[in-house]
């Protein structure tokens, strides 16, 4: 049956299967070879890591952008339109052609049950390749070594960002594990730029993946310097240049090092200047990364949904918000070790609106609620986001801040609620 309207397009995608068995790329690949293999010939970016590779990914593609590039832009998950997954440049996919290249994947893929990532990295790699993208940045949606975006080939670079314990069923329990995983994406003869911040194991398995495949691994050296930080922007200093970030958060200081090296790297493979990365930083924008409200109370949306992320989180929260009341609107889905992160933000505030993960995956609010009492915080339950908000908004009073994390579906979901009132 043809797929006629963006909504029934999206209805569509979403009626497949979310997660696979670990069966390899065969999906993928068959899927791309019905349509004519328009991954073949492009020219990738592949940003692998367990936090940070969406904020790096964005600055990458904003500074690819500033040189005149088309860009083609790849991400997961979306935050408030599904669309957002898809772009050239800054502009999502249209509704015209996300009917269109739904219908195109559909035809080849019916007999094969792709899952919904399957099918959407499909949709995305045939949608660059018919317009003309000068270059792709694409994140990998989850591991790298079995993710669907793993089917290209040696791309312009592999950029690593931080890895932590996240999806521990699927990819491992131990970080050398997740980083064979990451380092999965690796092929023959690549260039890889990993962060700065990469804890020693897994440096180690990703340079002997190096090794193994005769690619080059560049590790950023030198500290950022002058480094100040203000709720409008960031400023510092990287190897004697200066850079202002748009982006706020301490950990962004360590994903904006991690693009300035990337972006050195394509110097040698691609048309780029020092202007284009100055300018780049400057203007990169990326929704839910400690994304501050100036409402009263204010309001701070973070994707943070991990222990690794919530750390840096919490180290920013200390940054920016060193005085005043904290509320913290809290949710995780089931699938996740949540207990390391509860327990680390237990007595990092002075309420806790725990909630549902507005996603249909299971949310364990009340095992949450019962363990963060558990741990001495003051703590209520409320099952209904928008009504958490709002109780969230009182709790915090005026001058207070509600900082809204634990998930990209629920800061995502805020953010929505938000923009109903407030223009974002």
């Amino acid at each position: 049956m043809l797929i006629k309207t963006a909504n029934e397009a999206i209805d569509y995608i979403h009626s497949l299967k979310r997660f696979g068995k670990k069966s390899g790329l065969s999906n993928i690949t068959v899927m791309l070879e019905r349509l004519g293999n328009p991954h073949k010939g492009q020219r990738f970016v592949h940003v692998a890591g367990t936090n940070g590779k969406g904020s790096v990914s964005n600055m990458i593609k904003n500074i690819l952008v500033c040189h005149g590039y088309k860009v083609g832009y790849y991400t997961s998950p979306y935050i408030e339109f599904f669309s957002e997954r898809i772009c050239i440049g800054n502009e999502m996919i249209s509704d015209s052609d996300l009917v269109l290249y739904t219908n195109k994947v559909k035809e080849v893929s019916a007999d094969i049950h792709p899952i919904e990532f399957e099918f959407i990295t499909a949709m995305a790699f045939l949608y660059f390749k018919d317009k003309c993208c000068d270059v792709t940045v694409l994140e990998v949606g989850l591991g790298g070594r079995l993710d669907s975006t793993n089917v290209i080939d040696t791309p312009l670079l592999n950029v690593i960002t931080p890895i932590g314990f996240d999806h521990t069923a699927i990819l491992g329990s131990t970080l050398s594990q997740i980083a064979s995983e990451k380092a999965g994406t690796i092929k023959e003869n690549s260039t890889v730029v990993i962060t700065q911040k990469m804890p020693p194991e897994c440096v180690e398995v990703i340079k002997a993946k190096c090794i193994a495949t005769s690619s080059e691994l560049i590790v950023p050296g030198g500290e950022p310097c002058d480094v100040k930080l203000s709720l409008i922007a960031t400023s510092f200093t990287y190897k004697n240049k200066p850079y202002t970030l748009s982006l706020k958060g301490t950990y962004q200081l360590d994903n904006a090092i991690t693009a300035i090296e990337a972006s050195y790297a394509l110097m040698n493979k691609l048309e780029l200047c020092e202007a284009d990365i100055q300018k780049g930083l400057a203007s990169s924008f990326w929704k839910c990364r400690f994304e501050v409200v100036p409402s009263k109370p204010a309001v701070v949306l973070d994707g943070a949904h991990n222990s690794h992320g919530i750390t840096a989180l919490i180290d920013s929260i200390d940054a920016y918000f060193p005085n005043g009341r904290r509320v913290f609107l809290f949710s995780m889905l089931s699938e996740k070790d949540w207990h390391d992160s509860a327990r680390l933000i237990a007595n990092k505030a002075d309420s806790i609106v725990v909630t549902t993960v507005p996603s249909i995956r299971e949310t364990a609010t009340d095992e949450m609620y019962d363990f963060l009492v558990a741990e001495g915080a003051e703590c209520i339950c409320i099952d209904d986001y928008k009504a958490a908000y709002v109780k969230a908004l009182e709790l915090a009073g005026e001058d207070g801040t509600v900082f809204v994390f634990g998930s990209l579906y629920l800061a995502g979901a805020i953010r929505l609620e938000m923009s109903r009132f407030i223009s974002m």
